[in-house]
């Protein structure tokens, strides 16, 4: 009685969490026998726990590592393929890449795993094979410390939010509790990347679902309630090269027309409106003697509502058409190409996931590790996409974690075992939840 009123307390006190009161009085407040068998079967496996991790975790899959994800992939299908999943493959077509180089980004295949069952709950499990640490990266291994602290690339985004999948799945198969399941797992390969290759299977997948989980981590263990959208452009500039001393006045500096649009598009970041714009990338030149003839950028867009996103790409289209460096002897120089993506759709709060997550709570509470709160992210994640087409999305269910995408990255032990028997319980109880 007493954990029930502390959840509802958190719930409605610190989260405000808009869920019925008669929906809160039927949520069950006790582990059943099976559950807490399937706790009990994870917390004795740890060992299992921690070398899995740091299998999966010392296979480098930065998304431009095909060779590293497909390797990966194949470890991913035959764990999948021992719990009774038939597994398959989908590629997909290449993205061309404006900059100077030029050229086409490749994705390595995705994975997705079913089985189809009698089950009347559709449910659609999701998360990426890819991390950002290329394989000459010098952060590639995976240690524990004598605090139970847990650091290597991708322990948590999401190496870590993979193998609680795999062992809450295992803890179900275990107990009979996958017997005529409906569930299918997708793990792309270019999440980090804005999934520009897989959102069309995102999308058709949710679309065929009745609830998803995402098993991205958390942050002080609190669980994202809804997220802003997310956009990246792409800036290319070319000029005329020339000597930078025998000849500087017969060049275009690619660089300089840069430098000036980049000023423009860093004022359009208004925390006011919580729109954020980061030029994150920008190349030009070759020679330090010569006038750049190419320059370009890569630029990263976060925004609350969709209108704000296609503002924030229409104002940087006409910051790239307005002219800024301007050479009499060349007046079609320099030449500005624009490339842009809205990739993420906002992610607005949902009433079923804020009673999945009150659920969490509640289930948290008795398993060890609370989730003490609910958040708004700027981050994005896939469950945006599958939420977008009409999916009920979960997109915390990973351990949690500190320092992602550094070489700080970190989880613990505890949050690894805690989240693996919260996953267990929470895709068990809606394996049987009817629509």
């Amino acid at each position: 009685m007493i954990i029930r009123k502390v959840a509802i307390a958190v719930l409605w006190g610190v989260l405000c969490l808009r869920v019925a009161a008669a929906e809160i009085e039927a949520m069950p407040v006790q582990l059943t026998a099976v559950e807490r068998q399937m706790a009990a079967w994870i917390a004795e496996r740890q060992d299992d726990l921690l070398a899995a991790l740091k299998t999966h975790v010392e296979i480098n899959t930065g998304t431009h590592n095909l060779a590293g994800i497909d390797q990966y992939r194949r470890l991913l299908a035959k764990e999948l393929q021992a719990l009774g999943f038939t597994t398959r493959e989908r590629a997909s077509e290449p993205v061309s890449v404006l900059s100077c180089e030029g050229g086409q980004l490749a994705f390595a295949n995705h994975l997705i795993a079913e089985r189809k069952g009698s089950k009347p709950s559709r449910l659609l499990l999701s998360g990426h094979m890819d991390t950002v640490f290329a394989p000459q990266d010098s952060f590639q291994k995976m240690t524990v410390d004598q605090h139970g602290t847990i650091r290597g690339p991708g322990v948590a985004d999401m190496k870590g939010g993979l193998v609680v999948m795999l062992y809450a799945l295992q803890a179900l198969a275990a107990n009979g509790r996958l017997d005529d399941a409906n569930i299918t797992i997708l793990l792309n390969s270019d999440e980090e990347i804005g999934s520009l290759g897989s959102r069309q299977l995102i999308e058709e997948l949710a679309r065929a679902h009745d609830v998803g989980f995402v098993f991205e981590g958390s942050y002080q263990n609190t669980f994202t309630r809804a997220r802003k959208g997310l956009g990246q452009v792409r800036l290319k500039i070319t000029g005329r090269e020339s000597h930078a001393g025998a000849a500087h006045e017969r060049g275009v500096s690619a660089n300089l027309a840069l430098a000036q649009k980049v000023v423009e598009i860093e004022k359009l970041t208004d925390y006011a409106k919580q729109m954020t714009v980061n030029v994150g990338m920008m190349r030009g030149g070759e020679k330090r003697n010569t006038i750049p003839g190419c320059a370009d950028a890569y630029i990263d867009l976060r925004f609350p509502t969709l209108a704000d996103g296609e503002y924030l790409k229409s104002a940087i289209e006409r910051i790239a058409d307005k002219p800024s460096v301007v050479n009499p002897l060349y007046p079609d120089l320099p030449n500005v190409e624009v490339w842009g993506r809205l990739h993420r759709p906002v992610k607005a709060i949902h009433p079923q996931v804020d009673e999945l997550i009150a659920e969490a709570m509640g289930l948290s509470l008795l398993l060890g590790e609370p989730i003490v709160g609910a958040s708004y992210s700027g981050g994005g994640t896939d469950g945006s996409i599958a939420q977008a087409v009409g999916l009920p999305t979960v997109d915390s269910m990973g351990v949690d974690a500190d320092g992602i995408h550094s070489s700080r990255e970190k989880t613990t032990v505890k949050s690894l075992l805690a989240r693996a028997q919260l996953a267990a319980v929470m895709i068990g109880r809606q394996i049987d939840k009817r629509r």
